[in-house]
């Protein structure tokens, strides 16, 4: 009975639903009661690319591309303190995405601007209010090699492009305790470069540090490996010997000189001949002018004949002269502590000079030396309770060098054998 009762019931359910719905699967019309379906209005989202040009600053962009003016003030108040947006640089990126809703309305939705190769500044609009933050790049890193040979100069033979530039100069400050690439530089020297390869979403980004490098200059053979003590690194030969000596033979890079060291020299200006205790290196006017080692500022300011000069204590009884400077650097006075290659002055013409110079004076405890044929001591070696660990990094670089190298000989070969075939 009880189960006659279920059935009787099921089927009433079914012949109600029959009459209340076409079907069991739902109605063939939707109801018709106002809201139902809601319309969404998508915004278009627009994206704006481009790079700083010369001269032109955030108000200059936003005119350039139709920006509302008054997103500018929010954006860079809540930038200060991450970035200063009124310092934009020339030649660097920014991207900007906008909405763009179906009633011509556009909001700016964020503001990237990239402040250098490894982070940029993101600016994003979260209703009432903006919010910045310096977002650091990740690259992903892949060993390559670099090889060459010198027919005239070193950036000739690394590259010209703003990522080799990078390169040959790091390669010239590696190795410039060893090697001065202006007088000792011969046609034939020839260098390996093991350097990381920046890349980001498949793309090469440009090269980050150099790992290991060999340069064979007349002859001779002279190699670098970097490598990390107490947090910093430090390239050191195969043996563990610091590269890095007290003091640099020239404070200034990819340079000429105009005039050696003499101790009877015409002077160009007043035609006597008298003693040039000195190396003057030819550079364009506001070159920069390194500290060539660790000391202390003696004296900064005018000096005669000498003009704008700064003279540094060292170690050791050194002390050395940098004269002629278009101007100091902010900063530079005496008594001030420098370390090696950090920034002093600009090359100039100040004082008794025909052209824009750097007259670069060395003393060892008070008598003028030759730059150029000084031999000063190295900085600390690899110590002793690292030269295990040392040892066995520098065989794992040579390991990774020579399988390039394997490599590198396979492609140029492949190459070869194509060429030969397409002439066939």
């Amino acid at each position: 009975m009880k189960k006659l009762l279920l059935i009787l019931l099921i089927g009433f359910v079914f012949i109600i639903s029959l009459i209340f719905n076409n079907n069991l699967s739902g109605r063939e019309t939707p109801p018709t009661f106002p809201g139902h379906p809601v319309i969404l209005e998508v915004p278009q989202i627009n994206e704006i690319v481009g790079f700083v040009k010369y001269g032109e600053s955030l108000f200059d962009i936003f005119k350039k591309h139709g920006l509302d003016l008054n997103y500018l003030d929010s954006i860079v108040r809540s930038s200060r303190k991450v970035y200063n947006l009124f310092k934009m640089l020339p030649g660097r990126s920014y991207i900007i995405n906008t909405f763009v809703y179906p009633d011509g309305n556009r909001e700016l939705s964020s503001f990237k601007y990239a402040i250098d190769d490894s982070k940029f500044l993101q600016v994003v609009n979260l209703g009432d209010r903006f919010k910045a933050r310096k977002i650091e790049i990740k690259y992903k890193e892949r060993p390559a090699l670099i090889t060459g040979t010198i027919e005239d100069n070193l950036i000739n033979a690394v590259g010209d492009t703003r990522e080799h530039l990078k390169i040959a100069y790091e390669l010239a400050e590696i190795f410039e305790s060893e090697i001065d690439f202006v007088t000792e530089l011969r046609k034939g020297d020839r260098f390996t470069v093991l350097v990381e390869e920046l890349w980001h979403d498949n793309a090469f980004k440009g090269y980050g540090e150099i790992i290991a490098a060999e340069f064979v200059n007349n002859g001779k053979r002279f190699e670098a490996y970097r490598y990390e003590l107490d947090g910093r690194a430090y390239y050191f030969d195969s043996k563990g010997r610091s590269l890095k000596k007290a003091l640099m033979r020239a404070p200034l890079r990819f340079r000429y000189i105009s005039s050696g060291f003499s101790y009877r020299r015409k002077h160009p200006i007043l035609k006597t001949y008298r003693a040039h205790l000195g190396v003057d290196y030819a550079a364009p006017a506001g070159t920069p002018v390194s500290a060539a080692g660790n000391g202390t500022v003696k004296y900064a300011g005018w000096k005669g004949h000498y003009g704008k000069c700064v003279i540094i204590r060292h170690p050791n009884g050194y002390v050395t002269y940098y004269g002629h400077l278009s101007r100091i650097k902010r900063g530079i006075r005496r008594g001030v502590r420098v370390v090696q290659g950090q920034i002093i002055g600009y090359v100039g013409a100040t004082g008794m000079a025909t052209g824009p110079h750097l007259d670069y004076r060395v003393k060892k405890y008070g008598k003028f030396i030759n730059p150029l044929r000084m031999r000063v001591p190295r900085d600390r070696p690899v110590p002793k309770k690292y030269m295990a660990d040392f040892k066995r990094y520098v065989t794992q670089i040579n390991n990774i060098v020579a399988s390039l190298k394997e490599q590198q000989k396979q492609l140029y070969a492949s190459r070869s054998v194509n060429s030969d075939l397409r002439k066939d």
